[in-house]
């Protein structure tokens, strides 16, 4: 029920609304007329976000089994509602994506199969498909193309059967969609699924009726037009049709989109090692020299791969001329990058050398230095690569922008270790900008050196940060070598005992106490991490290294460490931040005892409130109808003791005059004051239909329009 508001004040009254609980204005007492569809359409969206957000941020940190957990209950609280617009576009970038990015589910399940791990993407997939199918003839379009996404991925984990009776489903939801462009959209989908299974019969049946459907629309722009025709052409051309695929193709009006399309047609081709024909299409048919210039040496490789190696120099030839046609010296240097990079790739590095005299632009010259030595140590050649490794390392020193130097050095730290050149990989860590992101590259190094058994790499890389020689040393012990182990444990433990800065001594013991941890020696890991609270003391209070080391507890599952950690903070802003995420973390893991212990630490009753109501709100979800009240009992209990009046109003985003006067402003309700957690407490007991407590939260609140208000959206949940 929270709204803001721009608006312009007369000159003087800046410091009065700035003022805390200032009456001038009051937003949050504004009967706003709410209906219960939207109540309660606005309580399950801001749900199925915040799961969408969670599975989200799962998969970037690599916890799959969690973010499958979290798509499945999200998908499973689509399907317990009505479909509205907003979920359905949810679900619609969830499974396809937007453009040009493929949706969050193929992300999954791609990281799934390439851990081998396909048939655990079964479980999340039904239950997209299940919200998919109660989507009713209204939402036909979305649902055509989700279920059609749904079987492609259901192909990709190796369940064809499921992949089948989904593409049926969706053959069905078809036949309800209306107008031509949605048509042949979801008609081209489905061919794009048979094509997937193999199926090129079916998948031309389905491209015949697109076509029509297509060729039935006036295109008020070229892009539209080209945005039918050309999955169109290519998905022919997948399908074996290839002067079909051409011959549509010839009719996207736009020269660089036609030009595109034909190149993906030339590459399927190649694909299928027909070269030359290939060869003929691109000069033939595309118009635009750094299309054409891209895809023949894209051509060039492919006939190198496939070892038609006649015909792989001169296509590099061809593809280099129609790159130095390009008058602008910075694209010219952009087509040339890829197109050099493919040459060392198809296995002529010394040639790719000969041509990089016009990449003038550091962070591009860097780039294709680094493949030519890749390729020269996969050749073998492992002296030459080391040299010209060594000059793009030189190169990207020259690179003017930090962050630029990071991702090409990066990239540069993986793709030298996947052909070992390890001491290059050091080298290039080395010489990344940023401190903190050396430290666990440096690691991954040496624990990847010493899993393969190669202890001089792995020392190599542990002792330029001599505090991952504890952590090298514990992969020593788990891989059985116990001398190597106390070794280095001996030795890296030296090292951290003489830091002087406290806060990288701080972040050392506790990085060690979890590795102790880690392979059960509890006792060792408890005498450090006591250490570790002794020493906080010494560290100031809003140092980051308190969240470091937060961060590496949590990783390592010792939440009693970071719950005696932040039991230590004095630093509100910093304990806050630190107790939510504990919170939060115990509350997925169903520790709703240790939840209730990390609340009681919030100094602030507002944050207290609020943690609560979250803790309740997720006890609904479960069916704890008990814990769920007894949350917000307390939530209320609590919440009346929060200070000042009812109803804030925070003014941000200020703009004042030259004498200092407040002239243009936002207001925003303050969602942490009294009135508004009354409000957020009243409705969760109106969800668990515990409307006498409902009403005594009610009764409490000053305001009679926000009373109207509360009372407005509680008659939703009888």
């Amino acid at each position: 029920m929270k709204k803001s508001r721009a608006g312009t004040v007369g000159l003087g009254l800046g410091i009065m609304l700035l003022t805390s609980g200032c009456k001038l204005l009051e937003p949050l007492a504004i009967a706003q007329g709410v209906t219960c569809q939207d109540e309660q359409h606005q309580a399950t969206q801001n749900r199925l976000f915040q799961l969408r957000d969670r599975a989200q941020n799962n998969i970037q940190s690599g916890k799959l089994a969690r973010a499958t957990e979290d798509l499945i209950e999200l998908f499973q609280g689509m399907q317990a509602v009505s479909p509205s617009r907003d979920t359905v576009l949810m679900l619609l970038e969830i499974v396809n994506g937007t453009q040009g990015q493929g949706g969050m589910l193929e992300t999954l399940v791609d990281r799934l199969v390439e851990q081998g791990e396909g048939s655990q993407a079964e479980s999340v997939l039904d239950a997209a498909a299940g919200v998919s199918h109660t989507l009713d003839t209204g939402y036909s379009y979305g649902k055509t193309r989700t279920l059609a996404a749904i079987a492609r991925l259901y192909v990709q984990s190796g369940q064809r059967d499921h992949a089948r009776s989904t593409l049926a489903r969706a053959i069905l939801a078809e036949t309800g969609i209306r107008g031509a462009a949605f048509k042949t959209k979801g008609l081209t989908e489905i061919a794009r699924t048979y094509l997937t299974l193999g199926d090129t019969i079916q998948a031309s049946q389905i491209l015949g009726r697109s076509l029509h459907y297509a060729q039935s629309i006036v295109y008020a722009d070229a892009y539209n037009q080209a945005w039918d025709f050309q999955p169109l052409a290519i998905y022919y051309g997948q399908g074996g049709q290839l002067d079909k695929a051409l011959e549509i193709a010839g009719t996207i009006s736009a020269d660089y989109y036609r030009s595109e399309t034909f190149a993906e047609i030339a590459k399927n081709l190649a694909d299928q090692g027909n070269i030359e024909r290939a060869h003929k299409i691109v000069l033939d048919r595309v118009s635009d020299t750094e299309i054409k210039a891209r895809v023949l040496a894209e051509i060039g490789l492919r006939s190198a791969k496939q070892g038609q190696t006649d015909r792989v120099i001169p296509l590099f030839t061809e593809a280099l001329r129609d790159a130095n046609l390009i008058s602008d010296s910075n694209r010219r240097m952009v087509a040339l990058s890829p197109i050099l990079i493919h040459y060392a790739e198809a296995g002529y590095p010394d040639r790719a050398l000969l041509e990089i005299a016009p990449l003038e632009m550091p962070e591009i010259k860097a780039k294709v230095l680094s493949a030519i030595a890749v390729e020269y140590a996969t050749q073998g050649q492992r002296e030459q690569a080391s040299t010209i490794a060594g000059q793009a390392l030189e190169t990207v020193g020259t690179v003017s922008q930090s962050y630029e130097q990071e991702f090409l050095l990066t990239d540069m730290v993986r793709d030298y270790s996947r052909v070992e050149l390890y001491e290059m990989a050091i080298q290039a860590v080395q010489q990344i900008p940023y401190p903190e992101k050396r430290q666990p590259l440096f690691l991954a190094l040496a624990t990847e050196a010493a899993n393969r058994g190669d202890d001089k790499i792995a020392v190599m890389a542990a002792e330029i940060m001599p505090i991952n020689l504890v952590a090298v040393a514990f992969i020593y012990q788990r891989l059985g070598q116990i001398e190597r182990w106390n070794e280095l444990l001996i030795r890296g433990m030296t090292v951290v005992e003489s830091l002087e800065n406290n806060e990288q001594k701080l972040e050392a013991i506790a990085a060690i106490a979890v590795e102790y941890a880690k392979v059960g020696q509890q006792a060792k890991a408890e005498e450090l991490f006591a250490q570790v609270l002794l020493m906080s003391n010494q560290v100031q209070e809003n140092s980051y290294v308190w969240v470091t080391v937060f961060d590496r507890l949590m990783e390592g599952g010792r939440y009693d460490f970071a719950l005696q950690l932040v039991r230590t903070m004095k630093d509100e802003y910093f304990q806050s931040n630190l107790i939510n995420r504990l919170v939060e973390a115990f509350i997925q893991e169903g520790k709703i005892d240790e939840a209730y212990q990390v609340i009681e630490l919030l100094k602030s009753p507002g944050e207290k409130v609020k943690s609560l109501i979250v803790l309740a709100d997720n006890n609904m979800k479960a069916g704890e109808r008990n814990f769920a009240r007894e949350a917000l009992d307390k939530a209320f209990e609590i919440a009346q003791t929060i200070p000042g009046e009812e109803s804030n109003i925070l003014v941000l985003k200020v703009q004042t005059d030259a004498q200092g006067n407040l002239v243009q402003y936002t207001e925003v309700d303050d969602w942490m004051d009294r009135g508004s957690l009354y409000e957020e407490i009243a409705i969760g007991y109106g969800r668990l239909g515990e409307y006498n407590s409902a009403m005594q939260v009610v009764r409490s609140l000053e305001s009679p329009t926000l009373r109207n208000q509360v009372q407005q959206r509680l008659a939703c949940y009888r």
